[in-house]
């Protein structure tokens, strides 16, 4: 039967795929509709077509599923016209237990699907929890606004760039909630960023950028106020920790030359010299230049470990070093390491290989490639280090067959 953009539909929705949004089926065509869980019976309005599959925006839940909860930010509930609900929760009427399920859901799909794997035989959790203590809300330590015609910051409308006005930050922290720049007008600004740092105290980041010292461990690192960091207030030290674990339980020369990639200020490359001691050989590589500046600046009391402002992929097509390669940990952004990375980095024939994702399809995709270049998946874990969305991040493990 032939669709209409503005036509409503009645789905029954099967699953949640990657990018959160539920996958439901009119007289064969695949329709996407954000806001929706498995099992559920909903009318939507079909917002956009393509040749075999089509877009809907949520208008009402017919039958629920059992893990609906009220939505943790009411500006984004389905019960607001689609125009006018904020992005940034996409997964914020659900139960938080019953998210998690949903992401172990498509990462095992996309490590089936992109990877040729079976990953519900592997011994490791799927999706490990980290702070339930405030129930997923008042993680995030970086909050970026954008200011509307009428000069109130607030987020984007889901899949626009309408300015919602909002009278909470339900997923910010408490601190940059209390600076309250939801609330205030902006004649000035297109955009108002926060940040709530963990050895200071939180701000909105004015010009020029400040540096910021950020504490994991007892041991501080020094960035920009715009530098990368893990958002969650617990996901540096949880991720962190998670690698140095993960490292524990191999069996590594210490003194072989390790490598980190995508460094970025260094946060997993402290981890791997935790690991192998402040004397092991580490080469560590970011292609951002301030961000190499303060990786230099946070490995400079480790004698032997070197940081080089580089591309990856650059890097490794020049590097002519033949010396035994201990462990390489990589955390690539979000289209993954890719081909042109992994083949020479796995001809260096490192012991092992910790990769950090924060897409599943891309790690799926990856994981493929490391397998027909001799490396084995040993251990494959997710963080839900985004509550009430419906992003996570995993971290794979990877030996050198014999």
């Amino acid at each position: 039967m032939h669709l209409e953009v503005g036509e409503l539909v009645e789905l029954e929705i099967t699953k949640v795929v990657h990018g959160g949004a539920g996958l439901g089926h009119h007289h064969g065509l695949a329709v996407f509709v954000p806001g929706v869980l498995p099992g559920e019976r909903v009318v939507a309005r079909v917002r956009q077509l393509k040749k075999s599959f089509g877009f809907a925006d949520l208008l009402d839940v017919r039958d629920p599923n059992p893990s609906r909860v009220p939505h943790i930010w009411p500006e984004a509930d389905y019960s607001r016209p689609p125009e006018e609900r904020a992005g940034g929760a996409d997964f914020g009427h659900a139960a938080l237990a019953y998210q998690r399920e949903l992401k172990k859901a498509v990462l095992v799909e996309a490590m089936a699907r992109q990877g040729g794997i079976d990953i519900s035989e592997l011994p490791s959790p799927v999706v490990a929890p980290i702070d339930d203590s405030a129930d997923g809300l008042r993680w995030r330590t970086r909050v970026t606004l954008h200011v509307g015609p009428n000069g109130r910051a607030g987020p984007y409308a889901e899949r626009s760039r309408r300015v919602i006005p909002v009278e909470s930050l339900p997923l910010a922290t408490d601190g940059l909630e209390s600076l309250a720049a939801h609330r205030e007008a902006w004649t000035d600004r297109d955009h108002v960023s926060l940040v709530d740092p963990s050895a200071e105290q939180p701000r909105v980041i004015g010009k020029p950028f400040a540096d910021i010292t950020e504490r994991v461990f007892g041991e501080e690192f020094l960035l920009s106020e715009t530098s990368f960091w893990q958002v969650h207030h617990n996901a540096a030290s949880f991720l962190s920790n998670e690698v140095e674990r993960a490292l524990q339980a191999l069996d590594i020369d210490p003194t072989h030359l390790h490598f980190d990639f995508y460094s970025g200020v260094g946060l997993l490359a402290r981890a791997l010299l935790r690991r192998f001691g402040r004397e092991a050989r580490l080469i560590a590589v970011e292609s951002d230049s301030e961000a190499s500046q303060f990786l230099a600046h946070n490995l400079r009391n480790f004698p032997h470990s070197r940081a080089v402002f580089d591309d990856v992929e650059r890097f490794l097509g020049e590097y002519q070093q033949n010396v035994p390669v201990g462990v390489v940990v990589l955390d690539p952004p979000r289209a993954g390491a890719k081909e042109t990375v992994l083949r020479p980095l796995a001809g260096l024939r490192p012991a092992a290989i910790v990769y950090v994702a924060c897409d599943p399809v891309a790690l799926g995709r990856d994981t493929a490639f490391l397998q027909q270049c001799g490396y084995r998946l040993g251990e494959i874990r997710a963080f839900d280090f985004f509550p009430h969305t419906h992003h996570f991040e995993s971290m794979a493990v990877f030996t050198s067959e014999p």
